[in-house]
C-alpha cells in the first residue's frame, strides 16, 4: 500500500511539473510576442491604435485655441477613417494659426480614439491660408 501511495504521489508531482512547464512556455511566448509585436496593429490597453512609425495627413483648421487646434483631415486621408476631427496640442509653438488654414500634420505614436481624436504631433506645416 505504501509503494502504491508513493507511486501515485510521484505521478501527481510529474503531472504538476509538466503542467507548470507548459504554462511557463505559454506565458513566455505571450510575453515574447508582445515584445516583437507589429505596432501598426497593436493597442496600448485601451481602444487606441499604437504606431511607432511617422505618419502625416493634410487637413483644415476648424478651431483655434491658445494651447491646441482642431483639424479636420481631408476626405482622402487615412486618418479620416478614425475621426473627422483631431485635437492637436501646440507645444512651444508660437505660430499664429487661423481657422480655414490648410495644414500638414506629422505625428508619431498612436491615435487616441477620443472625440476629437488626439495625436502626438511632431510638426505642423501651413500649406495654404484662406
Amino acid at each position: 500500500m505504501k509503494k502504491k501511495m508513493t507511486g501515485i504521489i510521484i505521478i501527481i508531482v510529474l503531472v504538476l511539473g509538466i503542467g507548470a512547464c507548459v504554462l511557463y512556455k505559454i506565458i513566455e511566448k505571450s510575453v515574447m510576442d508582445r515584445e516583437t509585436f507589429n505596432f501598426k496593429n497593436a493597442t496600448n490597453g485601451s481602444n487606441d491604435t499604437v504606431s511607432h512609425d511617422e505618419h502625416s495627413f493634410y487637413g483644415k483648421i476648424l478651431e483655434v485655441f491658445p494651447s491646441y487646434i482642431i483639424v479636420e483631415p481631408n476626405e482622402t486621408e487615412e486618418e479620416r477613417k478614425s475621426s473627422d476631427k483631431f485635437h492637436i496640442e501646440l507645444k512651444n509653438d508660437n505660430t499664429i494659426y487661423k481657422v480655414g488654414t490648410n495644414v500638414k500634420i506629422t505625428y508619431i505614436g498612436f491615435v487616441k480614439e477620443s472625440y476629437p481624436a488626439q495625436i502626438g504631433a511632431t510638426k505642423i506645416e501651413i500649406v495654404s491660408e484662406n
